[in-house]
């Protein structure tokens, strides 16, 4: 029988049609974005994916392998906060974590992409945002996945490792009341009582966020997000991000601890996402320790089920949420990948009449 010779191509319609009549892709998906740590279903993915492929959104690019009529694999990245950041939030490769001879039906007529073909389809998936402006690429995968290493083979270095944990809020009072809001008058926050104030965030408050996180975080992770204030807004997660003007989207809750004018905390409470009460998300400066406890004992104060994403230089956070009876669900590693976007040069150029 004549071999039938891969092809890679955008995403389009008719190849929405083609998987949802093949049930295809049936492998799991190796990217780890926000919204699958949160307990969003298989399904609802896939419906996102075909909407995606219909709509066609300047924000997003899906590139896929078909073998005959055969999806080999599928990739797929969207932007982030802004056009300068993309996060991979699909990556299926046929057959990678089975049996090689042998489709997740059981049959032996699945294509298996090889490893040279994996890279070929990551690397596309990078030109074209790279075509799009983009200049960082991050990808979120378990540790110790074998993706990792097809993922640095094709230019990704790791930034930092993330720790999932989940547990249950309704451990302290309802930040909303004034007098169990512990921030408002601790004289343990240096500058005195007087000095510290426990907030909700204002927009205004988005440059002195950045000032927070280039003080929190080390010098690699300030490297892979951001070194500057609009590419480190990009880069932040949409769930907390998208809003470029730093209005707090529905469902988002954003408290600060300000000292002296600036500002030394922040914690982010999102209970708008599927599966989960709430995430949780924060910063606190190195020079200011004090204002862990109360930013963490205004999220614990929201009753129901909540994870927090930690990073490995958090590791104050992950030491209190084991202590309040938090258990680790699992464990990623954060890669990004620097793009080379192309540079448009105006000229004129002869031409025959």
């Amino acid at each position: 029988m004549p071999t039938v010779q891969p092809t890679m191509q955008s995403f389009r319609i008719s190849d929405a049609l083609r998987c949802t009549l093949l049930n295809a892709p049936r492998g799991p998906n190796l990217a780890c974005p926000r919204e699958c740590l949160s307990g969003e279903s298989r399904q609802r993915q896939s419906a996102l994916l075909w909407k995606n492929a219909v709509l066609q959104p300047k924000d997003r690019v899906a590139l896929a392998r078909w073998s005959g009529i055969r999806l080999g694999g599928l990739v797929s990245a969207r932007t982030r906060s802004g056009n300068r950041a993309w996060e991979i939030d699909g990556f299926y490769l046929t057959g990678r974590h089975n049996d090689s001879t042998t489709n997740y039906n059981g049959r032996p007529d699945s294509p298996v992409l090889s490893d040279s073909d994996s890279l070929e389809l990551l690397e596309q998936l990078i030109m074209a945002v790279g075509w799009r402006f983009a200049e960082r690429v991050f990808l979120r995968l378990p540790v110790d996945d074998p993706a990792l290493k097809l993922a640095r083979r094709s230019g990704f270095f790791s930034c930092f490792t993330e720790t999932l944990l989940e547990g249950y809020g309704g451990r302290a009072a309802d930040p909303a009341n004034n007098s169990a809001r512990p921030g408002l008058a601790d004289p343990a926050i240096p500058g005195g009582s007087a000095a510290a104030e426990l907030r909700p965030r204002l927009p205004q408050d988005e440059y002195a966020l950045f000032q927070l996180f280039c003080a929190s975080a080390p010098a690699k992770v300030r490297e892979a997000l951001g070194l500057t204030f609009d590419q480190w807004r990009d880069a932040r997660e949409p769930h907390f991000g998208k809003n470029p003007g730093g209005s707090r989207q529905s469902g988002v809750q954003d408290w600060v601890i300000e000292c002296k004018d600036r500002i030394v905390g922040w914690v982010g409470i999102n209970a708008q996402r599927s599966g989960v009460d709430a995430e949780v998300e924060i910063m606190v400066h190195p020079d200011y320790p004090e204002a862990l406890p109360q930013l963490m004992t205004v999220a614990l104060a929201r009753p129901g089920r909540q994870r927090w994403l930690t990073p490995d230089y958090q590791e104050t956070v992950g030491q209190r949420l084991h202590r309040c009876g938090f258990r680790e669900v699992a464990q990623y590693t954060m890669l990004v990948k620097l793009v080379a976007t192309p540079a448009l040069c105006h000229g004129m150029a002869p031409v025959e009449a």
